[in-house]
């Protein structure tokens, strides 16, 4: 049953429901139909057996009766008189067993269609048709008979089957009527799930634009709505990936653009004077003039190092390898508040952080980094407020200005927020960002401890 659809399954099991009530409904009429033909011959036998006996007793007062008829046999019943008793054949056999008088001298007409076989044999009445019941004639102590009442259920029975046959033709067309209505019922239901299956399939091939239709079942309706929602986000979610990757490769390029510049512009020049100075050290007759060129040799050197520590600080913040997470947020708000002195800073960073693995720590890192660089050129606050805690069972970051703010429901051009919420995601972590014009801005990070978290409190 498993590998059936629910469609046919439905189908099946109603079907099923169907047939039973039918065949209970059969049943029942069968019964009752028995029940009718044994009631209908028990009851016209007993009538006619006490009329029989009534006529007996008549018989025995009054001897009048003893006329002989035309053919010179004695005619004690008139049975001839009960042919109109059709459930019932009554003989008459005189004391040496012969046949004197019937009801059924002749064959009488049935009308109507004989009942199949199949039908007598479900009614089981043959114990009905296998017992007649007899009746001796004795008058003045003498044996003059015997009276033999046989049942005869067939007019009952034709009766019955007329009756049956055409309630079960009405019943049969009832049900097949009821059978296609519940297939084109069940089917008309189910048509709006190869619509869904097909809309699925679409976005299975990346056909975000898919949308389904409106149906009128209220579920289905949900479901359609909930999808194409799914569909909108999706497709929504798609294309800013496409828009982040660009822009991230816009930025590794700018990147690469402007340290290729730095390299060029600052070490090229500073590799340039140390080989002038070089040059004019191997070309120095004097001492002092050669001495000169060495001290102009370590001063430039010595500004090389410091530029391309400059440069490894952009690609990669040494300070957390050095000093931990703790102190390096420490020492990178202590520098961006030396450069933006009319900005109060709040700092709330927990001396007892639990080190982080190495990419979470680098995240945090970056985040509080575009977040003080956001604030130094758009916000125009007066207060930073800025916590960095374990909290709820992992690392929490709070940065909160009360600077201009901006409006949520316009999309943001820029990679900063957008590439922060990738960057959290992708490590499956939470960002929230709350803000609005003129209120400040409000974003909040939170990293669930994986397991991999480091204690170094002391």
């Amino acid at each position: 049953m498993k590998s059936f659809s629910l469609q046919f399954k439905l189908n099946l099991i109603i079907t099923m429901l169907l047939l039973g009530l039918l065949l209970t409904w059969a049943v029942s009429v069968i019964k009752n139909a028995r029940e009718d033909v044994l009631a209908e011959v028990d009851s016209t036998t007993n009538l006619v057996m006490h009329l029989l006996d009534a006529e007996i007793a008549h018989y025995m007062t009054d001897f009048g009766w003893l006329n002989r008829s035309g053919e010179g046999n004695i005619d004690i019943f008139r049975l001839e008189e009960l042919t109109n008793i059709r459930h019932l054949k009554v003989d008459f056999f005189d004391a040496n067993g012969h046949l004197r008088a019937s009801n059924r001298s002749t064959q009488v007409e049935h009308a109507g269609e004989d009942p199949p076989s199949w039908f007598v044999r479900l009614l089981d009445i043959s114990s009905v048709l296998n017992e007649p019941k007899r009746k001796n004639i004795i008058l003045n102590g003498r044996m003059i008979g015997e009276l033999v009442i046989t049942p005869d259920p067939s007019f009952e029975l034709r009766e019955i089957w007329d009756d049956t046959y055409g309630l079960l033709a009405i019943v049969g067309l009832f049900g097949l009527s009821v059978l296609l209505f519940v297939y084109w019922t069940v089917r008309a239901t189910f048509k709006p799930v190869k619509q869904i299956i097909h809309g699925l399939n679409q976005i299975e091939h990346g056909e975000y634009q898919s949308r389904l239709p409106g149906f009128g079942q209220v579920e289905l309706s949900e479901i359609s709505d909930k999808f194409n929602k799914m569909a909108s986000t999706l497709e929504q979610s798609i294309r800013n990936n496409h828009r982040l990757t660009q822009q991230i490769i816009h930025l590794q390029e700018e990147e690469r653009k402007k340290l290729a510049r730095d390299l060029h512009d600052e070490i090229g020049q500073y590799l340039t004077a140390v080989h002038i100075d070089a040059s004019a050290m191997v070309a120095a007759k004097k001492l002092t003039v050669a001495r000169e060129s060495a001290k102009a040799i370590a001063q430039i050197t010595r500004q090389m190092m410091f530029t391309i520590q400059d440069l490894l600080a952009r690609l990669r913040p040494r300070v957390l390898d050095e000093l931990g997470l703790s102190l390096a947020l420490a020492e990178l708000i202590h520098h961006w508040h030396d450069r933006n002195r009319s900005i109060m800073v709040v700092n709330h960073i927990s001396n007892h952080l639990t080190q982080p693995e190495e990419s979470v720590a680098v995240t945090v890192y970056r985040i509080l980094q575009e977040c003080l660089t956001n604030i130094s050129k758009h916000a125009a606050a007066n207060r930073v407020t800025i916590e960095v805690s374990d909290k709820a069972g992992g690392l929490f970051l709070l940065v909160e200005d009360d600077g201009r703010g901006f409006d949520m429901a316009v999309p943001s051009r820029g990679y900063g927020l957008a590439g922060m919420q990738e960057r959290v995601e992708g490590l499956m972590g939470s960002m929230n960002i709350t803000s609005a014009p003129g209120q400040g801005t409000r974003i909040e990070v939170h990293f669930q401890n994986t397991g991999k978290f480091q204690d170094t409190a002391p």
